[in-house]
């Protein structure tokens, strides 16, 4: 038999972009609910990602599993070797060796249901290595003009560790990891290198006893995993008894298929192929240098096959496909260029977390390192060393039991052993020390127990301007800078409270409405700028509106009003939502004043907003209209028109654009689909596929469009030509000379005048019918 490859393992040191729910850190970990890593919306291609493996290796085969309807048209690879691997070069000076590339199926034959395993055999050495995707497969699912991988396997062997693996070992099989949970997938490789034992002895009927019960195992494979998702949503939502049950299904069905077997062929597999790291070189760093953590084997040792995993095990296991937050990211897996290198108040514990079984809290932390003594030791005199050592502790159940205790001391007032006496100022700057370390906390658990310190603290002591001495306005400032960056926390219960806890500190006056408007329209860090955090700040802006109203002390109207229209202008529909939501309470507030700031909005847009302030105007009043955002938006940034009748449940769900009404446009898919392909007031730009509006085109082609640099605009008609004819076109001058937009728009597909306004544009296309319009039977 052939020997077989090693699964290498990398880290990922460069990605271009990222779609904040699908970062490229998912690429890292393999397995059934892995949901891979999607480029950002309408991002420039090619994309890019960067793989450094822990040391030189030869690469002998290459796996893509790519997303089912967000597909590149073909990968580009790379690869790099520097010539002394412990002194790398910065990325940007790598001499790129390129490999070749490799073409992806449209995938519309599998009705984008399927998933594309692309293989390439390939034999280079490497330390880097350079996928390259190049522009997307345009489709109806793809509307934001994506890529993405849902893996990547890299297998080959380590320079100078060419030992062939032992007869047993196993070749990584992508597909099956992502078939089946990860207890499934460990069994069938037990099962598969207890079978290859047999043959080697020539037990065939142990051989065939073990086959059989492979199939019986893949035959529930996919039930199992069913219910391994139903018991982590149950453990999720705390529902621990319908948890246990599950567990006890899952452990009966396991035992069903798989009833117990001699241990002869269980042995412990040695040196084999899938286990990766054990004993082997470290990881490097960018720098070259070895990582501290030692490697953990990815696989367990081999159990009778009739032995269950306890409840313990299985969960340490399954942990590892739980979505966790972004930022809690191991030293293997950070991505260097897409997660911001800066230090977050919350990050300053020095070391991993620890990942054994819960401490005793009754026995006292760790003490505190070099540079956790620098941050506590303002803070030593008043809450003392042991509420320091677990306020800075590596271990986060100590830094939330820290908080609990001095939330339990804050609450007892003038008999609290540790705050009894003390000075109301020195209390608040040892209290809000404490949350300015730990608010930002990658563990839920830390951060909402930080923000509930702060209420429990405010409802303690009054949160006057006295109190706001020494080191308080620097905590208050750190700890608003937290507040902002976890209104975009993938955890709702933490996005929530953290709009509370800011509004808490806008009202008090150690802060005040305006130092908070101010810290929401400073400019956004990097790490701070996804959809949900820019539509939290929206949404704090549009609370603040409504609570202290605007064009005052507290909230001036001139930064929030533009900060509000750069958000309308969003290509996502949720932030348009969110800034349309404040628009409107800041219009509610000052009426008319708004209307100047919305002239460079396009006419769909202002119409929308109109229709809003007629609303508000003919007495609706702000606490109704605000309430409800805008109709569902296109699908590619397109803008729509507000109908009130869609809200109306005895009218037909109707498109807002051409007025059809179908009852399947409830389905907010079949409206997509309509937008995508059917809508006669729509149309797909030929040179980035986005759908916008037919009025709007010329001037998306201009403004708007990736590709808008080959296109030029005609002095003479006003409308987009292609730069490479733009000469030839002015020259004969055979096209219309614009008119007024108040007197006729340009059609861009018939270039025939258009009489002014969104009905003329609807009587040209609806009633007449642009003869140009392939869209125009519907």
């Amino acid at each position: 038999m052939s020997s077989q490859l090693t699964k290498l393992k990398f880290r990922i040191v460069f990605c271009s972009s990222e779609d904040n729910e699908f970062p490229v850190t998912q690429l890292l970990n393999h397995g059934p609910h892995s949901t891979g890593w999607q480029s950002a919306r309408f991002q420039d291609f090619p994309q890019i990602i960067i793989l450094q493996f822990i040391a030189p290796i030869r690469i002998q085969q290459l796996q893509f599993l790519s997303h089912q309807s967000k597909i590149a048209t073909r990968i580009e690879l790379f690869t790099y070797l520097p010539e002394n691997p412990s002194s790398i070069p910065p990325l940007e000076n790598f001499k790129w060796n390129r490999l070749g590339y490799l073409s992806l199926d449209n995938n519309e034959k599998s009705g984008f249901q399927a998933r594309e395993l692309k293989s390439v055999y390939i034999d280079a050495q490497a330390l880097f290595l350079k996928v390259s995707l190049n522009k997307c497969h345009v489709n109806k699912y793809n509307i934001f003009n994506q890529v993405g991988l849902i893996a990547i396997n890299c297998l080959g062997e380590e320079l100078g560790n060419a030992k062939a693996p032992a007869r047993g070992g196993i070749q990584p099989r992508l597909e099956n990891e992502m078939e089946f949970d990860s207890a499934t997938n460990e069994r069938l490789k037990q099962l598969s290198v207890a079978k290859e034992r047999a043959l080697e002895n020539e037990d065939f009927d142990e051989a065939k006893r073990i086959k059989d019960a492979i199939e019986r195992l893949k035959s529930v494979g996919y039930e199992l995993l069913m219910l391994e998702d139903r018991k982590r949503n149950a453990i999720a939502n705390e529902d621990y008894d319908s948890a246990k049950i599950l567990k006890i299904e899952i452990e009966r069905m396991r035992n069903a298929v798989l009833p117990p077997m001699p241990d002869t062929y269980f042995a412990p597999v040695q040196q084999s192929s899938h286990r990766p790291f054990s004993g082997g070189p470290q990881p490097l760093g960018i720098g070259g240098r070895p990582s501290s953590r030692p490697q953990p084997s990815q696989f367990p040792p081999p159990q009778q096959i009739g032995d269950m995993p306890n409840y313990d095990q299985f969960e340490r296991r399954n942990n590892q496909l739980l979505p966790e937050p972004k930022s809690k990211v191991s030293h293997d897996e950070q991505v260097i260029p897409t997660i911001s290198n800066g230090r977050a108040p919350g990050q300053i514990f020095g070391g991993e977390e620890e990942e054994n079984l819960p401490p005793n809290l009754d026995n006292p932390p760790e003490p505190l390192g070099v540079q956790q003594a620098k941050f506590a030791d303002p803070l030593l005199p008043i809450l003392g060393e042991d509420l320091c050592r677990r306020i800075f502790s590596k271990t986060w159940q100590f830094r939330e039991d820290g908080l609990g205790q001095i939330q339990n001391e804050v609450s007892r007032g003038p008999s609290s052993q540790i705050f009894g006496g003390t000075d109301n100022s020195n209390i608040y700057s040892g209290v809000l020390g404490a949350v300015r370390y730990t608010i930002g906390d990658k563990v839920s658990q830390v951060s909402l127990k930080a923000m509930g310190l702060i209420n429990t603290l405010f409802n303690s002591i009054n949160p006057s301007r006295a109190v706001a001495r020494g080191d308080v306005p620097e905590h208050v400032q750190n700890i608003l800078s937290s507040l902002l960056d976890k209104v975009g926390d993938n955890n709702a219960r933490v996005r929530e409270t953290a709009e509370q806890t800011f509004i808490s500190l806008a009202r008090s006056d150690i802060v005040g409405a305006g130092a908070a408007v101010q810290s929401i329209l400073k400019p956004m860090k990097d790490k701070s700028t996804s959809q949900k955090h820019i539509i939290g700040r929206l949404n704090l802006l549009d609370n603040m509106v409504k609570e202290f109203q605007i064009d005052n002390s507290y909230v001036p109207f001139q930064p929030v009003a533009e900060y509000a229209l750069n958000g309308f202008k969003n290509t996502s529909q949720d932030v348009r939502n969110s800034a349309y939501n404040l628009l409107m309470s800041i219009y509610a507030c000052v009426g008319q004043k708004l209307q100047p700031y919305l002239a460079d909005l396009r006419p769909a847009q202002q119409e929308m907003l109109e229709r809003g302030m007629q609303d508000i105007d003919g007495g609706n009043g702000p606490s109704v209209t605000v309430s409800q955002p805008p109709p569902r938006q296109a699908p590619i940034g397109v803008s729509k028109r507000k109908n009130s009748n869609a809200q109306v449940n005895n009218f037909l769900p109707f498109c807002q654009f051409c007025g059809k009404k179908d009852a399947i446009f409830a389905n907010e898919d079949n409206l997509d689909i309509h937008y995508w392909k059917d809508c006669p007031m729509l149309v797909s730009c030929l040179l980035c596929n986005q759908v916008v509006e037919i009025f709007d085109l010329n001037s998306h082609l201009l403004k708007e469009c990736e590709l808008k640099n080959v296109m030029s605009q005609c002095p003479r008609c006003k409308e987009a030509i292609h730069a490479d004819e733009i000469e030839q076109h002015t020259e004969e001058q055979s096209c219309y000379a614009a008119k007024p937009p108040k007197v006729a728009s340009r059609c861009p597909l018939c270039h025939e005048d258009v009489d002014p306004g969104i009905d003329g544009w609807k009587n040209h296309i609806l009633a007449q019918g642009c003869p140009n319009n392939d869209r125009s039977n519907i």
